[in-house]
């Protein structure tokens, strides 16, 4: 029997829709394609839009099976089941969470089916959460959301984690697509997955870190040319991210994103793509990254939203047709969501309602693509760290003037930086307000210490370690690979384990002038997780490393990398410059303190014990947080004109630290930030330090 369909009041819950258990709910006249809803199950709902059908489990919020119209083939990875038995499919895995009473729901008209699942908040769970599934007509895809609530009497807590997970069937989809994941991986980049025998390998010596497993001497596809599975090696830069998905010979899958606003960490963050036969919806984590999880104040009531993303389904084409295709999907999703009533309750500002920034930013405008850069995020917070509110970046034009444009009202920062530049500028409270464009015009000034050119340089600011050994492949993409498929010790031995970069010419040295001569991560010690069955048959641990480390090494597990030198010399006239020696360092991602000692003068940056750290290194990326330490000295720290200098660099803990660049220069004035009036650095020098000041515009 067919009914016409109820409008469900927002909120209503399962015992409500008693009444209808058993009845087949169809959308009502007028609709540009019929919906059917059948909730008598509760762990099995039963929903189609006309273009696909699914079930959908009302207690533990996971789509668990998923087709096509008129196809049979079920999308859901079935193998990995929970603890209903049912197959996980399409659900969210969230950190900072706990469990609480749920209730299931949804909201039904002719342009659109939401249905949710709300977890209370009690003693051990800080947010009440709503988890939102969108069908609209005839639409083969499934749009989502979520809110975080969090009431003034709730417990304190963050959230580490906000993600949608959907397990597609390995058997379906055997390829990952990405385009355009990060500024030097632009255009295309497929990687056939490994069989689900090599995927599920129990083996304990093969699964050698965290998601990583050695496949050395296992079966693996054509066009698969890494050692390792590693989940984080299809991390993706946000910069230029608009879908990613994966593909097989009848079917894609695709994650669309119609918008970053309610993202966090700005363009430069690192979210997982992919992982196994998975396809990621990643909203917030602090992969690769540190600071950058959602902390609602105490005390007062906070409502987070994020997403809308939309998982896109499509067959009968080339996977380069089906990724297309699912671009062109988003080409409605304005109109949708203006009229999606459930989510414009949730928080979504429609699209009349929006606004736009228009920056005129002299100095940081750029004929080269994807290199200058305009970002809005939370006010008074560095972009990287943006997780309150919306975010917003552009790549500018050569006048630096390229608008930013669907802004939800409010008040942000914006930022402004250009790769292969020092410093940032940043502008607070700018004010954007619905149906107006608000112009704001700041100058990008690059935080050179001396008007002369610096002593020397080494590396490229790019808040990237993509120049360095071991940062990009042969064809110059970023090599985001697991630590291990290197040999630190090896590619060092004639130093045993320095680096020794000459900076300038000594003597009859000439300048090393060759980046490869620099690893992209400084390690404290070295000794990577390796099958070691590998290497001895007998051996079935993941200490396989320790058969491979040249012999000079000892034993890896305790060997220390010895401090890094770099050597230069300076002439009279650069030591006319100045009375204060300043180092500039970059630091891609950093999970160590730092020392650095100019002729015997030591200071160091206490990056790891004031909790400054981020994990690229282990986690198969070239950057994580972007940080800039300012090191100073007394221009009488160095030696007389022409006689060598040393700089040797030294960590204390295992990760290290990425570099970004290096930059010498003999200043006239201080590079305190008090004096400079910049910001935007951590300052060392001899019994000072000063931190960055996230808080302050700049300049």
């Amino acid at each position: 029997m067919i009914f016409p369909v109820p409008m469900n009041p927002i909120g209503k819950t399962l015992a409500g829709l008693a009444a209808f258990a058993g009845l087949l709910l169809a959308a009502a006249p007028g609709a540009r394609a019929q919906f059917a809803i059948d909730t008598s199950n509760p762990t099995d709902w039963r929903i189609s839009n006309g273009a696909l059908s699914l079930d959908w489990n009302s207690q533990a919020g996971n789509i668990w099976q998923l087709t096509l119209a008129g196809r049979t083939d079920d999308l859901i990875d079935v193998t990995n089941t929970n603890a209903d038995g049912q197959p996980k499919g399409l659900y969210m895995d969230n950190a900072g969470v706990g469990s609480g009473a749920t209730t299931a729901s949804y909201h039904l008209e002719s342009g659109y089916l939401d249905w949710w699942i709300t977890t209370a908040s009690n003693a051990g769970n800080a947010f009440t959460y709503t988890e939102h599934f969108v069908l609209f007509p005839n639409d083969p895809g499934i749009h989502v959301y979520v809110v975080f609530n969090h009431a003034p009497t709730d417990v304190a807590g963050s959230l580490g984690q906000v993600q949608y997970v959907f397990r597609v069937n390995p058997a379906l989809f055997t390829s990952t697509y990405s385009v355009n994941s990060g500024l030097y991986n632009l255009g295309l980049t497929a990687i056939p997955e490994p069989s689900p025998a090599v995927m599920n390998n129990t083996d304990p010596g093969r699964q050698v870190q965290d998601a990583t497993l050695d496949v050395h001497g296992l079966s693996l596809p054509a066009g698969f040319n890494r050692e390792f599975e590693v989940k984080y090696d299809y991390a993706g830069y946000e910069y230029l991210q608009e879908a990613n998905g994966v593909t097989g010979g009848t079917y894609g899958a695709w994650a669309v994103f119609p918008s970053m606003e309610s993202l966090v960490g700005g363009p430069t963050k690192q979210n997982l793509l992919f992982t196994g036969s998975i396809l990621m919806g990643e909203l917030l984590s602090d992969h690769l990254a540190y600071n950058v999880g959602y902390t609602p104040p105490k005390g007062q009531p906070a409502t987070r939203l994020f997403g809308p993303m939309y998982f896109h389904l499509n067959t009968g084409q080339t996977p380069e047709a089906m990724y297309q295709e699912a671009l062109n999907s988003m080409a409605s999703v304005d109109a949708e969501y203006d009229r999606e009533g459930i989510l414009l309750a949730a928080g979504y500002v429609p699209s009349t309602a929006r606004g736009a920034v228009q920056p005129i930013i002299a100095g940081a405008g750029s004929t080269a693509a994807d290199t200058a850069w305009s970002v809005l995020g939370d006010n008074q917070v560095n972009f990287q760290f943006t997780s309150v509110g919306s975010q917003y970046w552009v790549a500018n034009n050569a006048a630096g003037t390229t608008p930013l444009e669907g802004v939800v009202p409010g008040t942000y920062r914006l930022s402004a930086y250009v790769l292969g530049q020092w410093g940032e500028a940043r502008l607070d409270n700018v004010t954007v307000s619905a149906n107006a464009t608000t112009t704001v015009a700041i100058p990008f000034i690059p935080e050179n210490f001396s008007s002369f050119p610096p002593i020397w340089t080494i590396g490229i600011p790019d808040r990237s370690a993509h120049e360095f050994r071991h940062g990009a492949d042969a064809a110059g993409h970023d090599d985001k690979e697991y630590w291990g498929n290197w040999n630190y010790w090896s590619d060092f031995s004639a130093n045993r384990g320095a680096v020794i970069y000459y900076a300038t010419a000594v003597g009859g040295i000439p300048a090393t002038n060759d980046l490869s001569q620099w690893n992209y991560i400084q390690w404290h010690a070295f000794d990577p997780g390796l099958y070691a069955g590998i290497y001895n048959p007998a051996d079935d641990s993941t200490d396989g490393y320790r058969y491979i480390a040249p012999a000079y090494v000892g034993n890896p597990a305790t060997a220390v990398v010895p401090p890094w030198q770099v050597h230069f010399t300076t002439s009279a006239a650069q030591q006319g410059q100045g009375s204060y020696v300043v180092l500039s360092i970059g630091l891609a991602a950093t999970n160590s303190d730092l020392t650095v000692s100019l002729n015997g003068n030591s200071l160091t940056w206490r990056g790891y014990s004031t909790l400054k750290t981020s994990d690229a290194q282990v986690r198969s990326g070239i950057s994580g947080t972007y940080q800039w330490v300012v090191f100073q000295w007394p221009l009488g720290a160095l030696n007389a004109p022409g006689a060598d200098n040393l700089l040797s660099l030294s960590v204390d803990q295992s990760q290290g630290v990425m570099y970004d660049a290096l930059r010498m220069e003999i200043a006239g004035a201080s590079a305190a930030p008090a004096t400079r009036a910049w910001y935007d650095y951590e300052y060392v020098t001899a019994g000072t330090y000063a931190p960055a000041n996230d808080s302050k515009s700049n300049p």
